[in-house]
């Protein structure tokens, strides 16, 4: 399998604050790479170091096989696009010229109006070739997907989006999830996408990477997701200690973990473990039953669990 980044204990430190702390994470040709973690994790640095907007204070990273330290980077710099944090996109004018500053500045000088079209059916706004409308005018999901085409003008195979469905409304959140779909499957493009919306991100992402602190913990596949995915059940009893007691001595449980006045309960067996406890004595005053995913995951690496 082709890779595409990757970075070895990379670490940036501004002043006397590290803001990360020996990064190291994998990206392979044709992943779509959620990048997770809480504000000031050190995504958006990341981001920031890949593109080359700030340098490393040690470590580096291979980005298509080149060496960041190397001149090299240059030319695999080439094979990406970024939106980091909001599109650069003038607001003063329409689309159409939107498209032609960019191919002015990415060099490109044949057949410009001819890739602006195709861009822009590709992220599906072909209606805005010929609109005077000035972007500022544009919804917030519209801007979005006009940003996406500008980086397509420079045909990349590694496409960096920092927080893309930020603020869309729920119709903006579907049209970018299905164009990051389409142009990973249609077009092949690599994707490392950092959002808070985990849920949304579950719907596209094929490979996890789990950042806090400034520190990488954990990457993971969607398949490998699936199967440490399961049900928990969080339990209020009257007699926690009771519960905690019979629990321990039941079979069905994988997992329990105890929280302020309840306890979770990991288990692939939801009504026998329910049927043991009622059966044992103990008086619930609480059921909740909840499906393991990636947002579970997550909250399970970097704490923050509760009975809610």
């Amino acid at each position: 399998m082709s890779v595409v980044l990757k970075t070895d204990n990379l670490y940036k430190r501004y002043k006397y604050q590290f803001a990360l702390n020996g990064v190291n994470m994998t990206i392979n040709k044709g992943d779509i790479y959620g990048f997770v973690g809480e504000n000031g994790s050190g995504k958006t640095t990341v981001i920031r170091l890949i593109t080359g907007l700030i340098s490393p204070t040690s470590g580096h990273f291979e980005l298509f096989g080149e060496d960041s330290r190397s001149k090299g980077i240059l030319n695999a710099r080439k094979k990406i696009g970024a939106i980091v944090e909001t599109p650069s996109i003038y607001l003063n004018m329409p689309a159409k010229d939107n498209l032609k500053m960019q191919c002015g500045l990415l060099g490109v000088k044949d057949n410009v109006e001819e890739m602006s079209k195709r861009v822009l059916g590709e992220v599906g706004l072909s209606d805005l070739y010929d609109n005077k409308k000035n972007a500022g005018n544009f919804s917030l999901g519209m801007r979005q997907r006009l940003g996406i085409a500008m980086a397509l003008l420079g045909e990349p195979e590694f496409l960096i989006l920092d927080e893309p469905m930020n603020g869309l409304d729920p119709a903006g959140i579907v049209e970018i999830r299905e164009l990051i779909l389409k142009l990973n499957k249609e077009r092949g493009i690599t994707f490392l996408i950092s959002s808070h919306i985990l849920t949304e991100l579950s719907l596209v992402a094929t490979t996890y990477g789990i950042i806090s602190k400034g520190k990488i913990i954990k990457e993971i596949s969607a398949e490998e997701l699936k199967n440490v995915k399961g049900t928990y059940v969080l339990l209020k009893a009257e007699d926690r200690d009771a519960l905690i007691d019979l629990i321990s001595r039941t079979e069905f449980v994988k997992d329990a973990q105890v929280l302020d006045d309840c306890v979770k309960i990991v288990t692939d067996k939801v009504t026998p473990l329910l049927k043991t406890v009622l059966n044992g004595g103990v008086v619930l005053k609480e059921v909740k039953t909840h499906t393991f995913d990636i947002e579970e995951y997550y909250m399970s690496l970097v704490g923050g669990a509760n009975c809610e």
